[in-house]
C-alpha cells in the first residue's frame, strides 16, 4: 500500500495494482490500472515503493538493480517494465528499506544511516552518499513502521509512539536529518482491529486495519 498525490495505491500478491482516489477527507471506490503484473516475474524482488514524482512504482530487485512501471490515474493503466539505469541499490543484508525521493532513492540501512542515490536522469541514478544524520529508527523502544513523508521520516514504535526527524538540508551536498521528536499525541496501530499497512498521507498517518477500515491520525 503506498501513498501517491491523489490516490491510495495498492500491488496485491498477484502483482495487478488497484488505487483509491483521495479527496476532501474521504476515500473513493478501487479501480484497477490494468497492464503487466508488478514484482511477480524475474528476479525476486527485494523492495517496492511508489515515485510519486514521477507517477511509477520502483521495484528494487534481489540483485539490487531498479525497474520501474509507470503509472497513467487518467487512463487507468500500468505501463511494462522498464530498467532504471545505475550501480545496486539495496541489495546489502543490513540494507532495511528504499524510499523514492524528488531527486532519488534514498536507502535505509540497520545502522539507521541513510544512503542516497541521486537520478542523472529519469532513467538513470548515480552511486550513493551518506546524509549526515542521528541514527534514524536505531535507539530506545523498537520501531514498527518507518517511512519518509515530505521532509521527515517518521517512526512509529512498537509502543505507538510517532517520533520525527525534520530534513534541516538538501538530499544532497551534505543534506541531513535532526534528532527525533514526538511527532503525535496518539498511539497507532497499537489498538482495535489489528493494523494491515500504515501510510503517510500529508499531514497525516493512516492505518488501514484488516477490515479494511482507514483510520487517520494528525502529525504536528
Amino acid at each position: 500500500v503506498f501513498p501517491a498525490k491523489n490516490h491510495i495505491v495498492v500491488v496485491n500478491d498477484n502483482g495487478e495494482v488497484w488505487a483509491h482516489p483521495v479527496a476532501h477527507g474521504s476515500i473513493g471506490g478501487a479501480f484497477q490500472l490494468p497492464g503487466p503484473a508488478v514484482a511477480v516475474h524475474g528476479v525476486p524482488p527485494k523492495f517496492v515503493t511508489l515515485d510519486k514524482h514521477h507517477s511509477r512504482i520502483l521495484v528494487i530487485n534481489a540483485s539490487g538493480e531498479v525497474w520501474a512501471h509507470d503509472l497513467d490515474f487518467n487512463s487507468h493503466h500500468t505501463g511494462n517494465a522498464y530498467h532504471v539505469q545505475g550501480p545496486a541499490v539495496g541489495h546489502a543484508a543490513h540494507d532495511l528499506e528504499i524510499y523514492a525521493t524528488k531527486n532519488g532513492l534514498a536507502v535505509r540501512n540497520s545502522n539507521g544511516e541513510i544512503w542516497v542515490h541521486h537520478y542523472v536522469n529519469r532513467n538513470a541514478y548515480g552511486g550513493a552518499s551518506k546524509m549526515n544524520s542521528p541514527a534514524i529508527a536505531v535507539h530506545g523502544t523498537p520501531s514498527r513502521y518507518v517511512f519518509k513523508s515530505h521532509r521527515r521520516f517518521i517512526v512509529v514504535n512498537t509502543a505507538g509512539e510517532v517520533w520525527a526527524h525534520q530534513r534541516t538540508a538538501g538530499w544532497d551536498h551534505g543534506g541531513n536529518f535532526a534528532g527525533a521528536y514526538k511527532a503525535s499525541n496518539d498511539a497507532v496501530a497499537v489498538g482495535g482491529v489489528p493494523a494491515k499497512a500504515v501510510v503517510p498521507w500529508k499531514n497525516y498517518i493512516l492505518v488501514i486495519n484488516q477490515a479494511g477500515e482507514v483510520w487517520a491520525h494528525t502529525l504536528h
